[in-house]
């Protein structure tokens, strides 16, 4: 009984002892806890500070080489000479002028496009330019669209555009008519003169509000100089606030209740995250154009040279930027740090503060400190209870029999799993004092036989099933692509068969209207053909449609498409035509050949002729309406003798 009491007195005492310990390490843990869990927290938001401001920094940069790239595109075209046809452009286009403005469009066929469609559209304001250079620009406007695409739908922020010294401006995407009195004279406006042409790179100009209704924006721009150090115009890249916010500047808001918001150099609010603060912005740029809005006091403002702004109804952002502005009159710019800052405001605050290379603007971002460390006495009063109560009923129950009969055992098995578990397959345990888990042990023998056997088993399954796999894929593979190639050509001759031929035609016609190229389809029979075969036999005529086959094929180019139509009837598209009678001559150089190069009938030569018919698209074409005139003018040249070529328009 003594022995007994001792045990359960060495087990009381070191329970109070444990207990004890565990409370005063957790009160100290809870302590470090707050402390390590600011530290922790304020390396966090530098780190995403510096996340952010590098994003920032790259989206900028993105779009400095955006309009820096939309810029060299213009002065190539620039430079290109063009085929002046009295001094009119080489492509077609619509215009509307009033006592301010031109404006043109390449809308022909219908109504005005709609408001930022996906077209292009240019405004001239000085009404007395020199036809030459209004053809020119205009050879330029239609053929720098692509760019303008690309770079719109690359950063798809708002305007991309071009303006040029002569007072022209090239927009993307579409500025309708109604609102093009906008764009009046401007070589005049902040967003051509924001370009920096002291450097030749690009220059910012911060918040103001888009006439056209867009927002609050700022703009990028490039200035175009030709090679002889001539000013062509300047590139432009809008950017919406919104924009920068949504983008951008929430990839900073990790913790609940932060703010981030960005300053220019002189304290000019750019964008924030803050819903509030975004609204304030709008609602003070609301009647002004230029922005005119900053985080500054109005005395430290004025001391600064800033007359005539608006500043923030939230007078400790007022006091910050003070603050920030201020350093930065000692040094260029800012390393992401942790601001100390002497405002009452941010005394609860964790704040954040670094510079954005690419234009010197602020990044600023703040999170209150009760949501990184608010719930840690919670969680530690939970920790604390849930502990006691496990601690009490481990000591009650557990002690002796735990040792004996759980945990050595347990240890055994552990160890034999991760055995097992790093590939040893020969583990087997074995333990010679009876305990609660020799079940467990013979189990876990058993298990690992019939896993090691299973093993064995699944990996000649899937060695089999991988090859019987890897030799159907390839099976299939060659079978569809056989079943393609038959699909598509003819078996006799190996050219594309009259379903394909169709299809690609279909494909050249859309794309010669998207792209205005030049195209042509060649419609060619063989001439008398039925009295090739009711003399000589259908193998003969087969040897005479390979005959012709091979000359054609032989004057064609590779990216032409030559395909048979039926019997003795052939069609040839021509891709990209570049001068007007290239189609005819490329016809007579095929019925010339076919003419002077007879085939063999039973060793003898025997010549053959052939008909041919083009038609060249035009701008109100389908496929089928350019087969159509090929087929009859195929039919005309029948009619007029055979051996012959003849087009219709």
């Amino acid at each position: 009984m003594s022995n007994y009491k001792s045990i359960k007195t060495i087990f009381l005492i070191n329970y109070i002892i444990l207990f004890s310990g565990i409370g005063f390490s957790l009160y100290y843990a809870y302590n470090l806890f707050i402390e390590l869990k600011e530290n922790s927290a304020k390396k966090n938001l530098i780190t995403i500070n510096k996340l952010a401001t590098k994003n920032v920094n790259d989206h900028l940069k993105h779009i400095s080489n955006s309009v820096i790239t939309l810029g060299n595109s213009y002065k190539k075209l620039y430079e290109k000479k063009y085929e002046y046809i009295q001094s009119k452009p080489i492509y077609k286009h619509r215009y509307i002028k009033n006592d301010k403005i031109v404006f043109y469009n390449d809308n022909i066929y219908q109504p005005d496009y709609a408001f930022k469609s996906n077209h292009v559209s240019m405004v001239r304001s000085n009404l007395k330019q020199n036809r030459e250079i209004i053809a020119k620009e205009l050879n330029i406007f239609h053929q720098i669209t692509p760019a303008l695409e690309s770079i719109h739908d690359s950063f798809n922020f708002s305007w991309v555009y071009v303006t040029t010294v002569n007072n022209f401006v090239i927009i993307y995407p579409y500025l309708p008519y109604i609102n093009a009195n906008e764009a009046y004279q401007p070589t005049e406006q902040h967003f051509y003169k924001a370009a920096n042409f002291k450097d030749k790179h690009v220059g910012w100009e911060e918040p103001y509000k888009d006439l056209i209704g867009d927002g609050i924006l700022i703009t990028a721009s490039y200035p175009i100089y030709s090679d002889d150090n001539v000013l062509l115009g300047v590139a432009s890249h809008d950017i919406t606030v919104d924009k920068i916010a949504s983008s951008i500047l929430n990839e900073t808001t990790t913790y609940k209740g932060s703010i981030t918001f960005l300053l220019s150099k002189q304290g000019k609010i750019i964008s924030s995250t803050d819903l509030e603060r975004i609204h304030e912005i709008e609602n003070q740029l609301k009647n002004e154009y230029r922005g005119n809005f900053y985080y500054r006091t109005l005395t430290n403002a004025h001391s600064d040279g800033l007359d005539n702004i608006f500043i923030s109804s939230y007078n400790y952002l007022n006091e910050l930027g003070d603050e920030i502005i201020a350093f930065l009159k000692h040094t260029k710019n800012i390393d992401t740090q942790i601001w100390n800052s002497e405002i009452p405001f941010f005394n609860d605050k964790l704040l954040v503060v670094s510079s954005v290379k690419s234009t010197g603007w602020i990044l600023v971002s703040y999170v209150p400190k009760e949501t990184i460390i608010g719930e840690t006495e919670t969680i530690f009063y939970r920790t604390l209870l849930i502990l006691s109560i496990f601690i009490t009923i481990l000591f009650a129950v557990s002690g002796f029999l735990t040792m004996k009969h759980l945990i050595i055992p347990l240890e055994i098995i552990n160890r034999a799993s991760k055995k097992f578990g790093d590939g040893f397959s020969d583990v087997k345990v074995h333990y010679s004092m009876k305990n609660l888990l020799s079940n467990l042990f013979n189990t876990f023998n058993i298990m690992v036989d019939k896993i090691e056997l299973n093993n064995q088993l699944l990996e000649q399954k899937v060695d089999e099933r991988t090859k019987k796999l890897q030799e159907e894929i390839g099976l299939r593979k060659k079978v569809e692509e056989q079943l393609r190639l038959i699909s598509r050509t003819d078996s006799l001759t190996g050219i594309w068969n009259r379903g394909y031929f169709c299809e690609m035609l279909e494909r050249e016609v859309n794309r010669s209207h998207r792209f205005r190229l030049n195209m042509s389809v060649l419609m060619i029979d063989i001439d008398f053909f039925k009295k090739i075969n009711d003399t000589w036999g259908h193998s003969v005529g087969d040897d005479a449609i390979n005959h012709l086959v091979k000359i054609v094929n032989a004057n064609i180019r590779k990216e032409n498409i030559f395909g048979r139509l039926g019997g003795e009837e052939f069609g040839i598209v021509l891709i990209e035509t570049k001068e007007p009678d290239t189609p005819l001559k490329i016809a007579q150089r095929i019925r010339k050949s076919v003419q002077e190069n007879p085939f063999m009938i039973d060793n003898k030569p025997s010549c053959i002729t052939i008909s041919v018919g083009i038609a060249n698209i035009n701008s109100e074409d389908s496929s089928t309406t350019l087969y159509n005139r090929s087929d009859k003018a195929l039919y005309l040249a029948k009619e007029n003798g055979r051996n012959r070529v003849e087009e219709i328009l």
